[in-house]
Protein backbone atom coordinates (compact mmCIF):
# COMPACT_ATOMS: atom_id res chain seq x y z
CA UNK A 1 0.00 0.00 0.00
CA UNK A 2 1.46 3.16 -1.09
CA UNK A 3 2.10 5.65 1.63
CA UNK A 4 1.10 9.52 0.66
CA UNK A 5 2.57 12.61 2.39
CA UNK A 6 0.25 15.39 1.70
CA UNK A 7 1.50 19.08 1.76
CA UNK A 8 -1.09 21.77 2.14
CA UNK A 9 -1.41 24.99 3.92
CA UNK A 10 -5.15 25.22 2.95
CA UNK A 11 -6.66 22.34 5.65
CA UNK A 12 -9.70 22.66 3.70
CA UNK A 13 -8.34 21.02 0.28
CA UNK A 14 -5.62 18.65 2.03
CA UNK A 15 -8.96 17.61 4.41
CA UNK A 16 -10.37 16.78 1.24
CA UNK A 17 -7.51 15.16 -0.71
CA UNK A 18 -7.08 12.90 2.56
CA UNK A 19 -10.78 11.64 2.52
CA UNK A 20 -10.74 10.99 -1.08
CA UNK A 21 -7.12 8.98 -0.76
CA UNK A 22 -8.05 7.29 2.18
CA UNK A 23 -11.10 5.83 0.19
CA UNK A 24 -9.13 4.85 -2.69
CA UNK A 25 -6.59 2.83 -0.02
CA UNK A 26 -4.01 5.00 0.37
CA UNK A 27 -2.09 5.60 3.83
CA UNK A 28 -2.25 9.07 3.98
CA UNK A 29 -0.38 11.90 5.98
CA UNK A 30 -0.74 15.49 6.18
CA UNK A 31 1.14 18.55 6.68
CA UNK A 32 0.61 22.15 6.32
CA UNK A 33 4.53 23.37 4.86
CA UNK A 34 7.38 22.20 3.13
CA UNK A 35 9.58 22.75 6.22
CA UNK A 36 7.25 19.94 8.34
CA UNK A 37 7.25 18.09 5.48
CA UNK A 38 11.13 17.77 5.18
CA UNK A 39 11.86 17.16 8.46
CA UNK A 40 9.22 14.35 8.20
CA UNK A 41 10.89 12.80 5.29
CA UNK A 42 14.22 12.47 7.50
CA UNK A 43 12.28 10.17 9.75
CA UNK A 44 9.83 7.96 7.46
CA UNK A 45 9.61 6.92 3.95
CA UNK A 46 6.85 7.76 1.76
CA UNK A 47 6.44 6.68 -1.71
CA UNK A 48 4.38 9.94 -3.00
CA UNK A 49 5.03 13.57 -1.89
CA UNK A 50 2.01 15.43 -3.15
CA UNK A 51 2.38 19.23 -2.58
CA UNK A 52 1.30 22.97 -2.82
CA UNK A 53 3.81 24.98 -4.91
CA UNK A 54 2.91 28.42 -2.54
CA UNK A 55 3.45 27.92 1.36
CA UNK A 56 5.36 29.62 4.88
CA UNK A 57 8.56 28.28 5.44
CA UNK A 58 9.23 26.62 2.54
CA UNK A 59 7.62 26.26 -0.31
CA UNK A 60 6.86 23.25 -3.04
CA UNK A 61 9.85 23.98 -5.62
CA UNK A 62 11.98 24.12 -2.65
CA UNK A 63 11.13 20.79 -1.60
CA UNK A 64 11.12 19.28 -4.82
CA UNK A 65 15.05 20.41 -5.03
CA UNK A 66 15.29 18.72 -1.27
CA UNK A 67 14.11 15.86 -2.17
CA UNK A 68 15.95 15.05 -5.30
CA UNK A 69 19.04 15.97 -3.59
CA UNK A 70 18.73 13.81 -0.77
CA UNK A 71 21.12 10.86 -0.60
CA UNK A 72 18.67 8.19 1.00
CA UNK A 73 17.27 5.47 -0.86
CA UNK A 74 13.71 4.91 -2.52
CA UNK A 75 12.36 7.01 -5.29
CA UNK A 76 9.54 9.10 -4.29
CA UNK A 77 6.95 10.58 -6.83
CA UNK A 78 6.30 14.19 -6.25
CA UNK A 79 3.22 16.00 -7.67
CA UNK A 80 2.76 19.70 -7.28
CA UNK A 81 -0.26 21.59 -7.12
CA UNK A 82 -0.66 24.85 -7.97
CA UNK A 83 -3.27 27.39 -9.38
CA UNK A 84 -0.69 28.40 -11.63
CA UNK A 85 -1.14 27.33 -14.71
CA UNK A 86 1.16 28.74 -17.44
CA UNK A 87 3.50 26.47 -19.26
CA UNK A 88 6.24 28.28 -17.97
CA UNK A 89 5.37 27.38 -14.56
CA UNK A 90 4.77 24.24 -15.34
CA UNK A 91 8.37 23.66 -16.92
CA UNK A 92 9.66 25.65 -13.60
CA UNK A 93 8.11 23.04 -11.45
CA UNK A 94 9.21 19.71 -13.52
CA UNK A 95 13.22 21.11 -13.39
CA UNK A 96 12.85 21.56 -9.73
CA UNK A 97 12.09 18.17 -9.50
CA UNK A 98 8.05 17.12 -9.73
CA UNK A 99 7.20 14.24 -11.54
CA UNK A 100 3.67 15.71 -12.11
CA UNK A 101 2.02 18.80 -12.09
CA UNK A 102 -1.70 19.10 -11.43
CA UNK A 103 -3.57 22.86 -11.57
CA UNK A 104 -6.20 23.90 -9.09
CA UNK A 105 -8.79 23.25 -8.30
CA UNK A 106 -8.09 19.60 -8.96
CA UNK A 107 -10.33 16.87 -10.47
CA UNK A 108 -10.19 13.88 -8.34
CA UNK A 109 -10.76 11.64 -11.17
CA UNK A 110 -7.37 12.81 -12.59
CA UNK A 111 -5.91 12.42 -9.02
CA UNK A 112 -6.84 9.25 -9.26
CA UNK A 113 -5.13 8.57 -12.43
CA UNK A 114 -2.41 10.52 -12.03
CA UNK A 115 -1.43 8.01 -8.88
CA UNK A 116 -2.44 5.05 -10.92
CA UNK A 117 0.80 5.91 -13.45
CA UNK A 118 3.17 7.09 -10.31
CA UNK A 119 2.88 3.70 -8.61
CA UNK A 120 3.67 2.04 -12.49
CA UNK A 121 6.73 4.65 -12.14
CA UNK A 122 7.75 3.79 -8.66
CA UNK A 123 7.56 0.04 -9.20
CA UNK A 124 9.74 0.26 -12.45
CA UNK A 125 12.24 2.35 -10.30
CA UNK A 126 12.20 -0.04 -7.87
CA UNK A 127 12.84 -3.00 -10.32
CA UNK A 128 16.04 -0.79 -12.13
CA UNK A 129 17.23 -0.23 -8.50
CA UNK A 130 17.21 -4.04 -7.50
CA UNK A 131 18.55 -4.62 -11.62
CA UNK A 132 21.30 -2.52 -10.54
CA UNK A 133 22.01 -4.15 -7.38
CA UNK A 134 22.14 -7.76 -8.67
CA UNK A 135 24.11 -5.96 -11.61
CA UNK A 136 26.54 -4.78 -9.10
CA UNK A 137 26.92 -8.29 -7.15
CA UNK A 138 27.13 -9.92 -10.80
CA UNK A 139 29.88 -7.66 -12.03
CA UNK A 140 31.56 -8.38 -8.25
CA UNK A 141 31.88 -12.15 -8.37
CA UNK A 142 33.14 -11.93 -12.18
CA UNK A 143 35.88 -10.00 -10.74
CA UNK A 144 35.96 -12.28 -7.83
CA UNK A 145 36.53 -15.42 -10.51
CA UNK A 146 38.89 -13.32 -11.87
CA UNK A 147 41.30 -13.37 -9.24
CA UNK A 148 40.61 -16.47 -7.62
CA UNK A 149 43.51 -18.37 -8.07
CA UNK A 150 45.79 -15.34 -7.18
CA UNK A 151 43.96 -15.57 -4.05
CA UNK A 152 44.17 -19.20 -3.84
CA UNK A 153 48.12 -18.79 -3.92
CA UNK A 154 48.18 -16.03 -1.37
CA UNK A 155 46.75 -18.49 0.92
CA UNK A 156 48.07 -21.55 -0.23
CA UNK A 157 52.08 -20.23 0.28
CA UNK A 158 51.17 -19.53 4.21
CA UNK A 159 48.98 -22.33 4.53
CA UNK A 160 52.24 -24.40 3.32
CA UNK A 161 55.11 -23.25 5.01
CA UNK A 162 51.99 -23.38 8.61
CA UNK A 163 51.73 -27.16 7.36
CA UNK A 164 55.96 -27.72 6.80
CA UNK A 165 56.50 -25.85 10.40
CA UNK A 166 53.87 -27.73 11.87
CA UNK A 167 55.35 -30.93 11.08
CA UNK A 168 58.72 -29.64 12.22
CA UNK A 169 57.30 -28.89 15.43
CA UNK A 170 56.02 -32.43 15.67
CA UNK A 171 59.68 -34.01 15.24
CA UNK A 172 60.92 -31.33 17.85
CA UNK A 173 58.56 -32.36 20.21
CA UNK A 174 59.38 -36.17 19.77
CA UNK A 175 63.12 -35.39 20.78
CA UNK A 176 61.99 -33.27 23.78
CA UNK A 177 59.71 -35.98 24.67
CA UNK A 178 62.35 -38.74 24.29
CA UNK A 179 64.83 -36.31 26.53
CA UNK A 180 61.98 -35.25 29.31
CA UNK A 181 61.70 -38.98 29.63
CA UNK A 182 65.34 -39.22 30.20
CA UNK A 183 65.22 -36.64 32.67
CA UNK A 184 62.98 -38.55 34.61
CA UNK A 185 64.68 -41.84 34.30
CA UNK A 186 67.57 -39.70 35.99
CA UNK A 187 65.86 -38.64 39.01
CA UNK A 188 64.34 -42.09 39.59
CA UNK A 189 67.90 -43.87 39.62
CA UNK A 190 69.86 -40.45 42.21
CA UNK A 191 69.55 -43.26 44.83
CA UNK A 192 71.59 -45.71 43.08
CA UNK A 193 75.68 -46.23 43.34
CA UNK A 194 77.25 -42.54 41.52
CA UNK A 195 78.70 -45.15 38.44
CA UNK A 196 75.37 -45.27 37.44
CA UNK A 197 74.29 -41.98 37.47
CA UNK A 198 77.07 -40.83 36.27
CA UNK A 199 76.37 -43.15 33.05
CA UNK A 200 72.90 -41.87 32.93
CA UNK A 201 73.90 -38.77 33.16
CA UNK A 202 76.34 -39.29 30.04
CA UNK A 203 73.79 -40.65 28.21
CA UNK A 204 71.43 -37.80 28.06
CA UNK A 205 74.19 -35.44 27.07
CA UNK A 206 74.79 -37.67 24.13
CA UNK A 207 71.27 -37.19 23.54
CA UNK A 208 71.07 -33.65 23.64
CA UNK A 209 73.52 -33.67 21.24
CA UNK A 210 72.24 -35.64 18.81
CA UNK A 211 68.73 -34.06 18.83
CA UNK A 212 71.11 -30.68 18.69
CA UNK A 213 68.87 -29.56 22.30
CA UNK A 214 69.94 -25.88 21.97
CA UNK A 215 69.29 -25.32 18.38
CA UNK A 216 65.59 -26.57 18.67
CA UNK A 217 64.84 -24.30 21.67
CA UNK A 218 66.04 -21.74 19.52
CA UNK A 219 64.26 -22.66 16.43
CA UNK A 220 60.76 -23.69 18.02
CA UNK A 221 59.57 -20.23 18.87
CA UNK A 222 60.97 -18.52 15.75
CA UNK A 223 58.80 -21.32 13.82
CA UNK A 224 55.58 -20.77 16.46
CA UNK A 225 56.08 -16.86 15.30
CA UNK A 226 56.08 -17.93 11.65
CA UNK A 227 53.07 -20.02 12.00
CA UNK A 228 51.18 -17.26 13.49
CA UNK A 229 52.02 -14.36 11.01
CA UNK A 230 50.84 -16.79 8.38
CA UNK A 231 47.66 -17.58 9.81
CA UNK A 232 47.33 -13.88 10.43
CA UNK A 233 47.78 -13.27 6.99
CA UNK A 234 45.21 -16.12 5.76
CA UNK A 235 42.08 -14.77 8.29
CA UNK A 236 43.39 -10.82 6.86
CA UNK A 237 42.74 -12.24 3.20
CA UNK A 238 39.70 -14.66 3.93
CA UNK A 239 38.14 -11.24 5.80
CA UNK A 240 38.82 -8.88 3.52
CA UNK A 241 37.41 -11.36 0.56
CA UNK A 242 34.33 -11.99 2.36
CA UNK A 243 33.72 -8.38 3.05
CA UNK A 244 33.87 -7.56 -0.68
CA UNK A 245 31.71 -10.78 -1.89
CA UNK A 246 29.06 -10.30 0.58
CA UNK A 247 26.39 -8.41 -0.72
CA UNK A 248 25.51 -6.28 2.56
CA UNK A 249 23.14 -4.02 3.82
CA UNK A 250 22.07 -1.43 1.00
CA UNK A 251 22.98 1.47 4.28
CA UNK A 252 25.37 3.62 3.81
CA UNK A 253 28.05 3.80 6.95
CA UNK A 254 30.68 6.34 7.86
CA UNK A 255 33.74 4.80 5.90
CA UNK A 256 37.43 5.59 6.12
CA UNK A 257 38.73 5.46 2.58
CA UNK A 258 42.13 4.82 3.15
CA UNK A 259 40.98 1.88 5.47
CA UNK A 260 39.36 1.08 2.34
CA UNK A 261 41.83 1.35 -0.23
CA UNK A 262 44.14 -1.06 1.94
CA UNK A 263 41.10 -3.49 2.19
CA UNK A 264 40.94 -3.94 -1.52
CA UNK A 265 44.89 -3.92 -2.15
CA UNK A 266 44.83 -6.66 0.09
CA UNK A 267 42.26 -8.99 -1.41
CA UNK A 268 44.01 -8.09 -5.12
CA UNK A 269 47.78 -8.23 -4.35
CA UNK A 270 47.71 -11.30 -6.16
CA UNK A 271 47.27 -9.66 -9.29
CA UNK A 272 49.64 -6.72 -8.51
CA UNK A 273 52.91 -7.50 -6.69
CA UNK A 274 54.40 -9.31 -9.86
CA UNK A 275 53.67 -6.58 -11.82
CA UNK A 276 53.65 -2.96 -10.44
CA UNK A 277 55.46 -1.84 -7.31
CA UNK A 278 52.43 0.47 -5.27
CA UNK A 279 53.28 3.60 -4.15
CA UNK A 280 50.88 4.68 -1.41
CA UNK A 281 50.85 8.79 -0.44
CA UNK A 282 47.59 8.86 1.33
CA UNK A 283 46.09 12.34 3.05
CA UNK A 284 44.45 13.30 6.21
CA UNK A 285 40.63 12.84 4.77
CA UNK A 286 37.72 12.53 6.53
CA UNK A 287 35.22 9.89 7.08
CA UNK A 288 32.31 9.65 4.80
CA UNK A 289 28.93 8.44 4.60
CA UNK A 290 29.07 5.78 1.56
CA UNK A 291 28.37 1.79 0.52
CA UNK A 292 31.65 0.58 1.70
CA UNK A 293 31.38 -2.43 -0.23
CA UNK A 294 30.44 -0.71 -3.70
CA UNK A 295 33.50 1.52 -2.94
CA UNK A 296 35.75 -1.34 -2.47
CA UNK A 297 34.48 -2.35 -6.21
CA UNK A 298 35.40 0.66 -7.99
CA UNK A 299 38.69 0.42 -6.44
CA UNK A 300 39.11 -3.48 -7.28
CA UNK A 301 38.18 -2.31 -10.87
CA UNK A 302 40.98 0.23 -11.39
CA UNK A 303 43.55 -1.57 -9.77
CA UNK A 304 42.93 -4.91 -11.68
CA UNK A 305 42.80 -3.26 -14.66
CA UNK A 306 46.09 -1.34 -14.07
CA UNK A 307 47.57 -4.22 -12.95
CA UNK A 308 46.46 -6.01 -16.47
CA UNK A 309 47.77 -3.05 -18.31
CA UNK A 310 51.38 -3.64 -17.32
CA UNK A 311 53.20 -5.37 -20.54
CA UNK A 312 56.61 -5.57 -17.63
CA UNK A 313 57.05 -4.34 -14.16
CA UNK A 314 55.76 -1.04 -13.88
CA UNK A 315 54.16 1.14 -11.11
CA UNK A 316 51.00 1.90 -9.37
CA UNK A 317 50.38 5.31 -6.89
CA UNK A 318 47.41 5.79 -4.94
CA UNK A 319 47.12 9.18 -3.72
CA UNK A 320 43.81 10.62 -1.47
CA UNK A 321 43.59 14.11 -0.41
CA UNK A 322 40.86 16.71 0.71
CA UNK A 323 39.74 19.96 0.33
CA UNK A 324 36.62 21.68 2.41
CA UNK A 325 33.87 19.82 0.46
CA UNK A 326 35.20 17.01 -1.49
CA UNK A 327 37.80 13.53 -0.96
CA UNK A 328 39.94 12.96 -4.26
CA UNK A 329 41.28 9.77 -4.85
CA UNK A 330 43.94 9.19 -7.76
CA UNK A 331 45.09 5.92 -8.88
CA UNK A 332 47.62 6.23 -11.61
CA UNK A 333 49.93 3.74 -13.38
CA UNK A 334 52.35 3.59 -16.07
CA UNK A 335 50.78 0.77 -18.22
CA UNK A 336 50.27 0.74 -22.10
CA UNK A 337 47.77 3.79 -21.74
CA UNK A 338 44.71 4.16 -23.47
CA UNK A 339 43.67 5.10 -27.27
CA UNK A 340 42.48 8.38 -27.31
CA UNK A 341 39.55 7.09 -29.42
CA UNK A 342 38.47 4.55 -26.71
CA UNK A 343 38.35 7.19 -23.60
CA UNK A 344 35.06 8.47 -24.68
CA UNK A 345 33.91 4.61 -24.72
CA UNK A 346 35.62 3.01 -21.38
CA UNK A 347 32.64 3.47 -19.63
CA UNK A 348 29.85 2.19 -21.66
CA UNK A 349 28.49 -1.27 -20.65
CA UNK A 350 30.16 -3.99 -22.36
CA UNK A 351 33.34 -2.24 -24.15
CA UNK A 352 36.49 -3.86 -23.30
CA UNK A 353 39.57 -4.13 -24.78
CA UNK A 354 40.52 -6.99 -22.96
CA UNK A 355 40.84 -10.76 -24.55
CA UNK A 356 37.40 -12.91 -24.89
CA UNK A 357 37.42 -14.15 -21.08
CA UNK A 358 39.19 -11.68 -19.71
CA UNK A 359 36.57 -9.55 -19.15
CA UNK A 360 32.91 -8.55 -19.06
CA UNK A 361 33.07 -4.91 -19.99
CA UNK A 362 30.92 -3.99 -16.83
CA UNK A 363 33.59 -3.53 -14.51
CA UNK A 364 33.73 0.85 -15.50
CA UNK A 365 30.47 0.91 -16.41
CA UNK A 366 29.27 -0.24 -12.62
CA UNK A 367 32.09 1.80 -11.47
CA UNK A 368 30.78 5.33 -12.80
CA UNK A 369 27.46 4.29 -11.81
CA UNK A 370 28.41 3.51 -8.07
CA UNK A 371 30.29 6.77 -8.11
CA UNK A 372 27.56 8.80 -9.86
CA UNK A 373 25.36 7.07 -6.89
CA UNK A 374 27.33 8.76 -4.56
CA UNK A 375 26.79 12.04 -5.69
CA UNK A 376 30.28 12.20 -6.88
CA UNK A 377 32.73 12.35 -10.19
CA UNK A 378 35.56 9.65 -11.62
CA UNK A 379 37.68 10.69 -14.67
CA UNK A 380 39.84 9.07 -16.75
CA UNK A 381 42.65 10.70 -18.50
CA UNK A 382 45.19 8.37 -20.20
CA UNK A 383 48.67 8.37 -23.21
CA UNK A 384 49.55 5.51 -25.06
CA UNK A 385 52.52 4.32 -23.88
CA UNK A 386 53.00 6.38 -20.38
CA UNK A 387 49.96 5.21 -18.74
CA UNK A 388 46.72 6.30 -17.26
CA UNK A 389 44.91 8.04 -14.01
CA UNK A 390 41.57 7.60 -12.77
CA UNK A 391 40.21 10.53 -10.61
CA UNK A 392 37.64 10.02 -8.52
CA UNK A 393 35.57 12.79 -6.12
CA UNK A 394 33.42 12.32 -3.56
CA UNK A 395 31.68 14.69 -1.39
CA UNK A 396 32.15 15.05 2.45
CA UNK A 397 29.05 15.40 4.52
CA UNK A 398 29.16 18.08 7.43
CA UNK A 399 28.39 15.34 10.18
CA UNK A 400 32.23 13.59 9.37
CA UNK A 401 34.34 16.27 9.13
CA UNK A 402 36.94 15.00 11.47
CA UNK A 403 40.30 14.14 9.89
CA UNK A 404 41.97 10.27 10.13
CA UNK A 405 45.46 10.53 11.49
CA UNK A 406 47.80 8.76 9.42
CA UNK A 407 49.86 6.01 9.83
CA UNK A 408 53.30 5.61 8.11
CA UNK A 409 52.71 3.63 5.23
Amino acid sequence: MMEILIVEDDLVSSTKLQIFMKKEGYQVTIVNDGAQAWDLLQQKPFNVVITDWAMPHMDGLSLCRNIRERKGDGYIFIMLISAKDRKSDLVEGLQAGADDYLIKPVDYDEVKARLRTAERIIDLENRYFKSMSQLFQSEKMASIGQIAAGVAHEINNPIGFIKSNLLTLSDYVKDFAGLIRMYGGLIDRLKAPPAEIFSEIEAIRLHERSIDKDYLLKDAPELIRECLEGSVRVEKIVIDLKDFAHPGKEEKQSVDINRCLDSTLNVVWSEIKYKAKVHKEYGEIPLINAYVNRLSQVFMNILVNAAQAMACQGEISIRTRADETHITIEISDTGQGIPEEDLNRIFNPFFTTKEVGKGTGLGLHVSYNIIKNHHGSIDVSSKVGQGTVFTIRLPIEEEHSCLIPIEPC
